[in-house]
């Protein structure tokens, strides 16, 4: 998604209905604006406003400066008033939706980007971003066909063909359309070369047709542009994992926790690489801290209750395997080892 916004409006004349005072505080507020000075824009097209209340280009771009300092509520209260006063404004909509989704709000989002695509269908970025908050909704299909609608109308445009590669994709769990999403992220790459993300998500459509070595090689061309970004060195971490080499693989999620030590997943893989090495005290360690992450995952505490036992701790061991037992009682497995060690130790 594109998440720049359309550019500030910019009047030649207004001096027929806004008055010279307000137009002299709206161009020195475009100004201050263009020189990176927000706040002093701001208090320049909300004088404009006063002077002026239907002002709807103040409006518009006083929601474009309060958005630039983070003040998403402020410029959605802006941009609305922008469009009640022009409701056929294009950007407007755009720019609405754009701090709709900033907010979280994707349906308010997905309306606002429909109404900038009504009034200017040949648009590429709201198809653009509509097809991002559609596939943030989980509908693909509606989000595939903006992507196409974009590169339609923008073919080089590298960010489109990203996101009709990842809405092809799907999540990096599922099976989608793995030749299409990497024909579309080939592209974005080709169009832009250094962009980190394709080279991660074609990455992970090359591991999901079983092509490791082509899959690492593009983990690893991510690595070399975004190098502080986590995803590539987890994703890298289990194409070597999967082509055995452990130590790779370990070395690479060490490098995502180091990055981002609060995601339970890289823990939780981790654990099992090292126990896969025969380090049953760093699994422990990582089970543990997948553990303090997320207390209530009951799948961490029997994996762990599953390393204490091969290390020789049984009641620890007996102790992780009752707390997963608890945390999750339909779980057949997890009631089975429970009871199945309890019975061991009484004997």
């Amino acid at each position: 998604m594109k998440l720049g916004l359309l550019a500030l409006a910019l009047l030649v004349s207004m001096t027929d209905c806004a008055g010279p005072r307000a137009n002299a505080h709206f161009d020195r507020g475009f100004a201050l604006y263009e020189k990176g000075d927000h706040d002093g824009a701001i208090a320049e097209y909300r004088e404009a406003i006063r002077l002026r209340p239907d002002y709807a280009e103040a409006h518009y771009n006083l929601g474009i400066a309060l958005s630039g300092k983070g003040d998403l509520d402020g410029a959605i209260g802006e941009y609305r008033q922008a469009i009640r006063l022009k409701p056929e404004d294009a950007t407007a909509h755009y720019n609405l939706g754009t701090a709709l989704w900033g907010k979280g709000d994707r349906d308010g989002a997905i309306g606002e980007y429909r109404q900038a695509i009504r009034l200017k269908p040949e648009d590429a970025e709201a198809h653009d971003n509509l097809g991002a908050a559609l596939h943030g909704t989980g509908d693909d299909e509606g989000a595939i066909a903006e992507y196409r609608q974009a590169i339609r109308l923008k073919p080089e445009d590298a960010e489109a063909h990203m996101g009709l590669g990842v809405a092809l994709q799907g999540k990096p769990w599922e099976t989608g359309d793995p030749e299409g999403a990497i024909a579309e992220f080939r592209q974005a790459i080709r169009l832009k070369p250094d962009y980190a993300e394709a080279h991660t998500y074609l990455g992970v459509a090359l591991d999901k047709k079983g092509d490791h070595e082509g899959a690492i090689a593009e983990y690893r061309q991510a690595i070399r542009v975004k190098p502080d970004d986590t995803e590539p060195h987890f994703f890298l971490g289990g194409a070597l994992e999967a082509k055995g080499d452990l130590d790779g693989a370990i070395g690479e999620y060490r490098e995502a926790i180091r990055l981002a030590p609060h995601i339970v997943l890289t823990h939780s893989v981790l654990g099992g690489a090292l126990k896969a090495k025969g380090d049953l005290d760093g699994a422990i360690g990582e089970y543990r801290e997948v553990i303090r992450l997320d207390p209530d995952d009951a799948d961490a505490h029997y994996t762990l209750g599953g390393a204490l036992k091969a290390k020789g701790e049984k009641q620890a061991a007996l102790g992780e395997y009752r707390k997963a037992s608890e945390l999750d009682p339909g779980e057949e497995k997890f009631r089975a080892a429970y009871e199945r060690f309890s019975k061991g130790l009484k004997k």
